[in-house]
């Protein structure tokens, strides 16, 4: 990707909350995780149908930062990172690793962001981006098995704000179509919504997130999420990427 495309993206991120990337990545490698992906999820099942965390039959699941799902070409690929890079800094730290599925019997989300704000005093008071979401998702996604919806430019406003102005009908919201190997980078602040699958296949999303290396406000994974032994045959870029997951000793 040329500079003025890592530019563009990145500025696409400060405008509206979110840029795609189409055709990004290579689909074998994603439907190879998508397979690997399959007895994870049956095995979340039963919690899934009785104690759903996402909503009525929507699961969010972390996953490993190991063999098969950490692929160097993901998390480290070189216009990913140039992106993230450009809107958090060159010491941005990668620290989240996870998918979120709706099946058949999901509904509607609630309109909502994914951070809480970092002055709650201060409603009115904006800033750049402390942690920046990416999303692939494992099978294409359509209008039938839950796209997300995501109204432009609300990471600008108040959260009060930008929910009044969508539900008086003042802001639209863009449901995002994907295929298998595009990409999508979003300000989590950026209000959106899941909304219902009525097929009969669940519809798996994962993200890698990444944050400034000062603020530790939006971190699930630790330290032990990846082991030494995989760390240390990354390249120097991953490793700096990945200082907050790997083993400590």
């Amino acid at each position: 990707m040329q500079k003025t495309e890592i530019t563009n993206h990145a500025q696409e991120v400060r405008n509206a909350g979110y840029t795609l990337l189409r055709d990004h990545l290579r689909s074998s490698v994603v439907e190879d995780l998508a397979v690997a992906f399959e007895p994870i999820y049956a095995k979340h099942l039963d919690e899934i149908r009785d104690n759903p965390n996402r909503g009525p039959m929507r699961h969010y699941i972390e996953l490993p930062f190991a063999e098969p799902f950490y692929r160097s070409q993901l998390h480290a690929d070189a216009d990913i990172v140039a992106i993230v890079r450009s809107l958090l800094g060159d010491d941005a730290r990668l620290i989240q690793y996870a998918t979120d599925t709706p099946a058949m019997g999901s509904e509607h989300q609630d309109w909502h962001g994914d951070l809480q704000p970092v002055f709650p005093e201060y409603p009115e008071s904006w800033h750049p981006p402390i942690v920046l979401a990416v999303n692939f998702p494992f099978v294409d996604v359509t209008d039938e098995n839950g796209p997300v919806e995501i109204a432009d430019g609300t990471h600008l406003l108040p959260f009060d704000d930008a929910l009044q102005k969508i539900q008086d009908g003042k802001l639209q919201a863009t449901r995002l179509l994907m295929n298998v190997g595009d990409v999508l980078i979003r300000d989590p602040r950026c209000v959106h919504r899941g909304t219902p699958n009525m097929t009969n296949t669940p519809r798996p999303m994962a993200v890698f997130a990444f944050e400034r290396s000062w603020s530790h406000s939006h971190s699930s994974h630790h330290a032990g999420s990846m082991s030494r032994a995989l760390y240390d045959t990354l390249s120097e870029m991953e490793q700096k990427l990945l200082e907050r997951i790997v083993e400590l000793a």
